[in-house]
């Protein structure tokens, strides 16, 4: 094992940029890699544990997946999937379920939480209300260290992704 053999290295973080955890994905970042990893994480006994709201550039992709493994599943149930920001001008307009399931900023009302009104000189403006690119901007940081990290063997490479990070 070298790094350079990892697809990539999951994250999960707080909106404040606090990282939760990480994994190694070997050959691909599939959805049901990510479900399977969720699922580790936060399992059924501790579920009250879950967020409310999960950033992920692929929400719609592994609510699709979460769907059709089990609807009644707390994850489809319980927590509000939604695509970072950045990821979710590149969706399309025309996938519904991304659109109204997904929106990071949905201006209709259905999700309060995501956004804040304000009036500012006069004018009522919307805003989200918390960073949904906290483990992308997370990500970018670690990339500081890749030249590093793709030289280790697996033990080494953990250690230090895991100082690194906690």
């Amino acid at each position: 094992f070298q790094a350079t053999r990892t697809h990539c290295i999951q994250t999960l973080t707080w909106a404040c940029g606090y990282p939760i955890a990480a994994t190694k994905f070997y050959v691909s970042e599939s959805e049901s890699q990510c479900a399977s990893w969720l699922h580790h994480l936060f399992p059924d006994d501790i579920s009250h544990l879950r967020p409310d709201y999960l950033a992920y550039d692929r929400a719609c992709f592994l609510l699709r997946h979460l769907v059709t493994q089990n609807q009644n599943s707390p994850w489809v149930r319980d927590v509000r999937l939604i695509v970072d920001a950045w990821h979710y001008i590149g969706h399309r307009v025309s996938d519904i379920l991304c659109r109204s399931r997904c929106n990071p900023a949905p201006t209709d009302g259905s999700q309060p939480d995501l956004i804040i009104s304000e009036e500012i000189d006069g004018q009522q403006v919307t805003r989200r209300a918390f960073n949904t690119e906290a483990a992308e901007q997370l990500n970018s940081w670690l990339d500081g260290y890749k030249g590093t990290l793709n030289r280790m063997m697996d033990y080494n490479f953990d250690f230090v992704l895991y100082c690194i990070l906690f």
